[in-house]
C-alpha cells in the first residue's frame, strides 16, 4: 500500500530559506537598478526658462504670431537637449576613491576620486562627485556637510580625477559614500544625477594629548630577574652579573683579560640592569552616552590611554596590557608594536560609555600580565567607593556570572589598584589634552 509523504520540518525550513534567498536577491536587483538610474530635475534657471517659454508660447497662440511659436519651439529644443545630454552623459560612469583606512581626530586626509568613462564616443564634462558622510559608531549620526569635488573632463574610454580633504572632529567609524555623480552641462537648465554603490569606511582614532613628567609616579619599576635580561645588558652598569663572549659595540674596558687569556677569545663582563616595566591599564567607561559631562570625561580617558600606548611604543621597552570595560569588552595582553597600537586605537575609536561595564570580564583578559605585575592602573569616569578589590571580589562571587569570566584567586590576593577618577580631575596632573570637538 502506497504511503503519502508528509511535510517534514527540514523540508519546510528549506522552502522558507529558499523563499528568503530569492526575496533578498530580488531586493538587491531592485536596489542596484534604482541606483543605476539617472534622475533629472530642472534647476532654478531652468524653471525661469520654462516660465519665459510658456509666456512666449501662449502669447504667440493668442496673438497668432508664427515667429514666436518658432522661438518657443527652439527654446523647447534646448530643454530637450539639456535632458538628453545629462542622462546620456552619466550612464556608465564609474567612480572610485582612494581613502586612508584610519586617521586621527583633527588631522586632514586627502581623498582622491577617479571617474572612468567606458563609452566610446560620448565624453563627460563638469561632473560633480559628492560623498555623503555618516557616523556609524559609537553613535549613529548623519553629517550635514557633504564632501565634493569637480572633474572637469572625462574623455571617452578615459578617466579623470579630483581631490578633496576630510577633517573629522569626533572619533568613530565613519561611512564615506555612496557617491553621487551629477552634471549641469552644457547650459545649466537642468541637473542630472546618479548614485553609485561604492561606500567605504574610515576609522577616526582619538586625538592624542601630552603626558607630563609626573606620569612616572603612576608606575613602579621592578626587577624581574636575569631570565628576562635583555640582549644589551650592561648598557647601564649597576652590579656585576657574569661573563659573556665579546659582541660588536662592547666597550674595551669591559674586557675580562684573565678569562680572555684562559679561553683564547675575548670575554667581557656583564652587568645587571633594571628590567622593563609591565604596565597594566584598565579603562572603565561608566555612564550614559547622552550626558555631556560624562562624554567629556570619557573622551579624556580614551585620549589618555591612546597617548600612553602610542608614547610607550615610540619610547620602546615597557610591556603594556590594556583592558577596556565599556559598551563592549576588549583586552590586549601586549601592546608593543605599531600594529598592536593601531588595533587598540581602532577599539578606542568606537567604544561608548555603559551604565554597567563588565570589569571582571575585562580583567580576565589580562590576568596573565597581572600575575607578573599585580599593580593595576584604573582610568575611570566614576569614583570607587567600595574599593576596587572588594568590588571585584563581590562580583566574582555572584553565581549568575559565568565561570569563565571569574578572576584567578591569585590575582585578587596580590592585586594593587591605583584608581583615577577622570570626572574628579585626578588625571589632570599627569595628562594635558584639549578637546577637538
Amino acid at each position: 500500500m502506497a504511503t503519502i509523504p508528509s511535510d517534514s520540518p527540514d523540508s519546510s525550513s528549506h522552502f522558507l530559506r529558499l523563499v528568503w534567498q530569492r526575496w533578498k536577491q530580488r531586493r538587491q536587483r531592485n536596489i542596484t537598478r534604482r541606483l543605476a538610474q539617472v534622475h533629472f530635475r530642472l534647476t532654478r534657471e531652468g524653471l525661469h526658462f520654462v516660465g519665459v517659454l510658456l509666456f512666449i508660447f501662449f502669447g504667440a497662440v493668442i496673438r497668432d504670431i508664427n515667429l514666436l511659436i518658432l522661438l518657443a519651439g527652439a527654446m523647447l529644443g534646448l530643454l530637450l537637449l539639456q535632458w538628453r545630454f545629462n542622462t546620456r552623459t552619466l550612464i556608465g560612469l564609474r567612480a572610485s576613491r582612494r581613502l586612508s583606512q584610519s586617521i586621527v581626530v583633527g588631522r586632514s586626509t586627502l581623498v582622491s576620486i577617479r571617474v572612468v568613462n567606458p563609452k566610446r564616443w560620448l565624453g563627460a564634462w563638469l561632473v560633480l562627485v559628492e560623498d555623503t558622510l555618516y557616523r556609524e559608531k559609537p553613535v549613529a549620526q548623519r553629517i550635514a556637510v557633504k564632501a565634493a569635488t569637480i572633474v572637469d573632463e572625462v574623455r571617452p574610454q578615459g578617466s579623470g580625477g579630483g581631490n578633496y580633504e576630510l577633517t573629522f572632529r569626533q572619533r568613530g567609524k565613519y561611512r564615506v559614500g555612496p557617491s553621487t555623480l551629477s552634471t549641469r552641462f552644457p547650459i545649466g537648465l537642468g541637473r542630472g544625477w546618479r548614485t553609485l554603490n561604492n561606500a567605504a569606511h574610515i576609522i577616526v582614532h582619538p586625538s592624542l594629548g601630552q603626558l607630563t613628567p609626573r606620569i612616572e609616579r603612576l608606575f613602579h619599576r621592578e626587577l624581574h630577574g636575569h631570565s628576562k635580561a635583555s640582549s644589551n645588558a650592561g648598557a647601564n652598569e649597576t652590579e656585576f652579573y657574569g661573563l659573556r663572549p665579546w659582541a660588536t659595540g662592547d666597550s674595551r674596558r669591559w674586557i675580562h683579560w684573565r678569562t680572555t687569556a684562559r679561553l683564547g677569545e675575548l670575554s667581557v663582563r656583564q652587568f645587571e640592569r633594571q628590567q622593563h616595566r609591565q604596565l597594566n591599564i584598565l579603562l572603565d567607561l561608566h555612564g550614559v552616552p547622552e550626558d555631556d559631562e560624562i562624554e567629556q570625561s570619557c573622551e579624556m580617558a580614551i585620549a589618555f590611554v591612546a597617548t600612553l600606548a602610542s608614547s610607550n611604543v615610540k619610547r620602546g621597552g615597557d610591556r603594556m596590557a590594556v583592558a577596556i570595560a565599556a559598551d563592549q569588552t576588549f583586552a590586549s595582553v601586549s601592546v608593543q608594536s605599531a600594529v598592536l597600537v593601531d588595533n587598540l586605537l581602532g577599539e578606542l575609536s568606537v567604544i561608548a560609555p555603559c551604565p554597567q561595564p563588565e570589569l571582571t570580564k575585562a580583567l580576565k583578559g589580562i590576568h596573565l600580565p597581572l600575575l607578573k605585575n599585580p599593580n593595576l592602573l584604573v582610568v575611570s569616569t566614576r569614583s570607587n567607593q567600595l574599593g576596587p578589590v572588594a568590588a571585584l571580589r563581590e562580583t566574582d562571587s555572584v553565581p549568575d556570572v559565568p565561570r569563565e569570566v571569574h578572576l584567578d584567586e591569585k590575582v585578587l590576593e596580590r592585586l594593587k589598584v591605583r584608581w583615577l577618577n577622570v570626572s574628579a580631575g585626578d588625571l589632570e596632573p599627569y595628562f594635558a589634552w584639549t578637546s577637538q570637538k
